[in-house]
């Protein structure tokens, strides 16, 4: 059986499209399915970048959209975000 991560790899267009229509790029996997840990029940944790036009809905919609196409629950985390505390998301994080 594919892990998740592959199976978005093979989705990975398609999850772009959703990306780029949402004001944000360069999106990368962290959390349990960075590791190849996750369960049938793990949620998809995802490090993006938005553009500095971007709201918070579209940080919103960006991730009912993902969890949509992917059936399975997403959580959105903008690397701007990020605090110098969380260097272990940074430092697991995979480009997708």
């Amino acid at each position: 059986m594919a892990s998740r991560l592959e199976e978005m790899r093979t989705q990975r267009e398609a999850i772009l499209r959703v990306v780029v229509r949402n004001k944000a790029f360069n999106v990368s996997v962290f959390g349990s399915v960075a590791r190849g840990e996750e369960k049938p029940d793990s949620d998809i944790d995802l490090l993006v970048d938005f553009l500095p036009e971007a709201s918070l809905i579209d940080q919103f919609r960006l991730q009912e959209e993902l969890s949509a196409l992917l059936k399975t629950p997403v959580d959105v985390i903008s690397r701007r975000s990020l605090k110098p505390r969380d260097h272990d998301i940074r430092n697991e994080a995979m480009a997708l």
